[in-house]
């Protein structure tokens, strides 16, 4: 394995990303671009350290769960890393959940303390009546006073800061102290916490960002996937402050007109995507943008078809650096690079970490067989909290097994299937969903789909999608829907062995659904298509 990244037994992460750059004299230089505002890394230090000072005046404890419920905006920053600088855990979660979300969340963290943004009161306060262990609710943004139940006090952000002092000597940590829970995707119940530790994020920071990708300290960074989600607090906080970069925050919808806007407004050179932002992205109508200031731009979240991605680097000539990671590793650990990209495959293991696959018996397949991933290094969650089988199950001894599907080729490249669970057995063989999504992406007639297992009429599991057509064709008469069913599987039947074309498709008049890191939720489709 390559030079492992080592780090002091007393360790806090702040100090790693927000400290450091004072220490290398770049307390001038930006660290946030937000709505016309350029706020300074010295400036960006300071709010941190009152933002500390403010949990710490809330009476926050070592190890408690800190909840922070923000649109993207630099008070995220100053009240994620505050809390961790206090020794406190720092979790995130979307500030557009309905209540009952916000109500399990507020339940599972025991979060005394939370910061939420004032857009999302109207759902979040009803949640209060269930929530046992809240105390202080700290709102940023303008917000009426609304009452309360017993116990729990509101804080205007402005307000909570005054009179905070601007310094604060980190909390005296381990690198084996908790400091963040991320959250799993949660398709199958409610998402659960991965538990991290100090030295995870900075050290897949130095494998990943620093030496896979070589993020530079002149990187100006934007995100469309919103910082609630570890991808982006990676991508848009911590891998840029962490050389010395600045990262471009807005609060609002990440529309494919804004991401044009502000890549040019600031000349990013970094650009965080998910794949169906990309596809919306090439669809816009208008003049074609300026992205020639991008170097490269991330594609994480869920699989990137091919065609989409050779689709992009056509229109606008910029690498997309595919990759996968997870809540349970933090970050990406297989990945493309700047000079090194190939459009279907994930790219290669990040060294620093260990990867295997194997059959359903746990043993070692062939080289360019589909198996389980099993994948090691140092910034590997132990456990989910409260959730000792899922642990068991999916965090074993410093190996993730997630039930996800791979494929290595002999150049190294990686490729996946999909989920194990998503798998369809048809004819006795394995059809990854992912490869005829991709072929059904290709046709002109398509928007987006999903493809599902689905029992014939002799209960055998066929191939199923479900395809929101393009510009509607195919939404009108009952012959059009026909005739366009049956173009879209003679257009697969074609291109991929013939067992693996859909043996039916249905259309949907609708987007299809997704969970809150944008991702299809397949099984809700399940559910509603495979009677």
């Amino acid at each position: 394995m390559a030079d492992i990244p080592e780090f002091p037994e007393r360790f806090n992460m702040a100090s790693y990303f927000v400290d450091s750059n004072l220490e290398a004299g770049r307390g001038g230089k930006v660290a946030i671009h937000y709505e016309g505002r350029r706020i300074t890394f010295q400036q960006a230090f300071e709010n941190v350290n009152r933002a500390g000072n403010g949990l710490l005046a809330l009476g926050l404890q070592p190890e408690q769960r800190v909840l922070t419920a923000l649109h993207d905006r630099p008070e995220f920053a100053y009240f994620w890393f505050g809390a961790i600088k206090v020794g406190g855990v720092a979790t995130q979660i979307n500030p557009l959940l309905p209540t009952e979300d916000f109500a399990y969340y507020l339940n599972y963290t025991k979060a005394p303390i939370a910061a939420v943004d004032a857009e999302a009161l109207e759902k979040f306060i009803p949640a209060l009546n269930e929530a046992r262990y809240l105390k202080h609710v700290v709102v940023v943004g303008d917000a009426a006073s609304h009452p309360l139940p017993r116990g729990i006090t509101m804080h205007a952000w402005d307000d909570w800061l005054a009179g905070q002092s601007q310094k604060l000597t980190p909390a005296d940590t381990s690198k084996d102290d908790p400091s963040v829970w991320l959250f799993t995707s949660g398709t199958t119940g409610h998402s659960k916490g991965a538990v991290h530790f100090h030295f995870h994020f900075p050290y897949n920071t130095e494998v990943y960002a620093k030496r896979f990708i070589g993020m530079r300290e002149s990187d100006i960074t934007v995100s469309g996937p919103r910082l609630f989600f570890g991808y982006a607090t990676g991508t848009n906080l911590m891998f840029p402050w962490a050389v010395g970069a600045s990262t471009v925050l807005f609060p609002d919808r990440p529309t494919p007109e804004r991401l044009f806007e502000l890549v040019q407004k600031h000349k990013c050179t970094v650009l965080t995507n998910v794949p169906t932002l990309i596809n919306k992205m090439l669809a816009h109508e208008g003049a074609r943008p300026d992205l020639s200031t991008l170097r490269f731009m991330w594609s994480a979240g869920e699989a990137l078809p091919k065609d989409l991605h050779e689709r992009w680097e056509a229109m606008h000539g910029v690498p997309i650096i595919d990759g996968i990671g997870s809540a349970e590793s933090f970050h990406i650990y297989i990945s493309n690079r700047p000079g090194d990209v190939r459009p279907g495959s994930l790219g290669k293991l990040v060294p620093g970490y260990t990867a295997r696959l194997t059959d359903d018996e746990g043993k070692p397949v062939a080289q360019g067989d589909v198996g389980t991933l099993w994948i090691g290094g140092d910034s590997a969650a132990l456990y989910y909290h409260n959730a000792y089988a899922k642990s068991k199950e999916h965090l074993r001894g410093g190996w993730i097994v997630s039930g996800d599907k791979f494929r290595q080729d002999d150049d190294g490249y990686w490729y996946y299937e999909g989920r194990g669970d998503d798998l369809i057995k048809s004819g006795g063989i394995y059809v990854s969903p992912l490869e005829v999504e991709n072929c059904l992406m290709q046709h002109s007639a398509v928007k987006e789909c999903c493809v599902i297992g689905k029992k014939d009429e002799a209960g055998l599991e066929k191939p199923f999608a479900i395809v929101v057509p393009q510009n509607e064709t195919g939404a009108g008469s009952a012959s059009d829907r026909e005739a366009l069913a049956k173009a879209l599987i003679d257009h697969c039947k074609q291109k991929l062995v013939r067992y693996k074309a859909p043996h039916g498709v249905a259309f949907s008049d609708k987007p299809l659904p997704r969970n809150d890191r944008d991702k299809i939720d397949r099984k809700a489709l399940r559910k509603e298509y495979s009677s």
